[in-house]
């Protein structure tokens, strides 16, 4: 008997942990509510739901240039653009299954986001080459870590709720009543 309560007790603890996530996943079909209703896609908040690492290798010229973090390693320099894990970000440009996001303001300073399989809209580049992403940042070209390959986008579940309270549903009438 001991065994159920506290097996009970477990079902309802992870339930009751991961039902408390403020964010839910960017979907399709979110954006093609969005669309029915006639929301602009533009001024929904956007959050990524991991760390973006965004690196390039630096010449000794250009150390004096740069604007992100400087690391050395094994010899080399490299600047890293970190975008932490629930950054806020804007859409700045949308076509049918891509987003530019944009957590930061300036020019050249968003990253493409498109669909994937599992209806999601995961980070995307140019080219891939051994799990690295070429994207081009800002004035440069960087490189998406592997760890961040995998990033997608999420959405405030309030915000997303309050676009479905402001839909009513009839159910019709009946004769006579």
């Amino acid at each position: 008997m001991k065994k159920n309560i506290v097996f009970f007790a477990l079902v309802i603890s992870f339930f009751a942990i991961s039902s408390c996530s403020n964010y839910v996943y960017f979907t399709e079909e979110i954006r093609n509510d969005l669309n029915k209703n006639k929301l602009d896609i533009e001024k929904v908040q956007y959050y990524n739901s991991d760390k973006i690492i965004l690196r390039r290798h630096l010449t000794k010229d250009e150390l004096e240039l740069t604007k992100g973090t400087i690391r050395f390693e094994n010899g080399q320099y490299f600047e890293e653009i970190i975008i932490p894990s629930k950054t806020k970000g804007i859409a700045i440009n949308n076509s049918n299954d891509m987003l530019n996001i944009a957590f930061e303001t300036g020019e050249n300073r968003d990253l493409l986001f498109s669909l994937n399989d599992d209806d999601k809209y995961q980070i995307s580049a140019d080219n891939w080459k051994d799990d690295y992403g070429c994207v081009y940042y800002d004035t440069a070209s960087y490189y998406i870590i592997p760890g961040s390959s995998n990033t997608v986008l999420l959405v405030s579940k309030e915000d997303i709720s309050n676009y479905e309270r402001k839909r009513r549903i009839l159910k019709g009438r009946t004769v006579g009543r």
